[in-house]
């Protein structure tokens, strides 16, 4: 048997694995898209909760900790307020995911004083209530 018969095997399981990781990501995120209104009101709740939690870590000095928490929420919790959201206020859905997943995450990456960063959770936090209105 040549490397060739070997590989070629091993190539099209590898192509078929990555091909079913694909079609899982894209329903997961077909499903995120698709949350009903009152999950996505639940959800910027719990969103909002996270990142409180998120700033009381990044007080103690835990700046990775925080971070984690912030990426944490935005994947566990934001993710499904977006399609909903989409739907009611399509600006402010991109204000508060540009906030989230980049300007508050940068923010502790590069150790802003607290201060600083918890002025960005409290504009967050307005924006998510903003959301939780218009959701309603």
């Amino acid at each position: 048997m040549t490397l060739k018969h070997v590989l070629t095997p091993a190539a099209i399981l590898v192509a078929s694995l990555a091909l079913v990781a694909c079609g899982s990501d894209s329903k997961e995120s077909e499903e995120h898209e698709n949350a009903s209104p009152a999950v996505a009101l639940k959800e910027a709740g719990e969103t909002r909760e996270a990142l409180t939690a998120a700033l009381g870590t990044y007080k103690t000095g835990d700046k990775k900790a925080a971070e984690d928490q912030v990426a944490e929420a935005y994947v566990q919790h934001f993710e499904e307020v977006e399609g909903a959201l989409e739907a009611k206020d399509a600006e402010l859905k991109e204000k508060l995911e540009e906030a989230i997943s980049g300007d508050l995450r940068n923010a502790m990456k590069s150790g802003k004083p607290a201060t600083e960063v918890e002025d960005q959770v409290n504009a967050v936090v307005a924006d998510l209530q903003k959301a939780e209105s218009a959701l309603r």
